[in-house]
């Protein structure tokens, strides 16, 4: 699972249908469904919000429509968790997530020729640093501090 801030494709990731070209004539759900070819994207649709949770195909054991206190939700469960996802038609998201989950993992992969990354983790870490200095998160002090931890981390 994956949290993150806005709602970008992967390379080589293609959006195959989304909940918002679907439409309904019912209340506004909390999140919208986006089907990739890669994973399932839940946008977070409050006021002002850009976040986005995705779970990659293969983390996804079991989705399901469930009704809770009168709302109906899509239920996703991961190895380690369960998450309640009030979305629009949970019965037809669930099957539409069910068959692109199978089918990805039935296609055959396609090997990739070996390269290196072509970033670390060290310097997205060290990235990650920068930002939260640019927006004034961490003080000078604190950033040489920061970044004297992370040189002596191993990845």
């Amino acid at each position: 699972m994956f949290w993150s801030l806005s709602f970008h494709l992967m390379p080589d990731e293609n959006v195959i249908e989304d909940s918002t070209s679907r439409s309904l004539a019912v209340l506004k759900s909390s999140y919208s469904v986006f089907l990739t070819n890669k994973r399932v994207i839940f946008r977070f649709d409050g006021i002002g919000s850009l976040m986005a949770q995705s779970f990659i195909y293969r983390e996804i054991e079991q989705v399901q429509p469930l009704k809770r206190l009168m709302v109906n939700y899509l239920c996703v469960q991961t190895a380690t968790k369960q998450y309640f996802l009030h979305t629009p038609e949970p019965a037809y998201w669930a099957d539409r997530i069910l068959k692109m989950k199978k089918s990805v993992v039935q296609a055959p992969e396609v090997s990739s020729p070996d390269k290196p990354a072509s970033r670390t983790k060290k310097q997205d870490l060290s990235d990650m640093l920068m930002t939260l200095r640019k927006y004034n998160l961490l003080t000078d002090a604190e950033l040489a501090e920061k970044k004297k931890l992370l040189e002596t981390q191993r990845f």
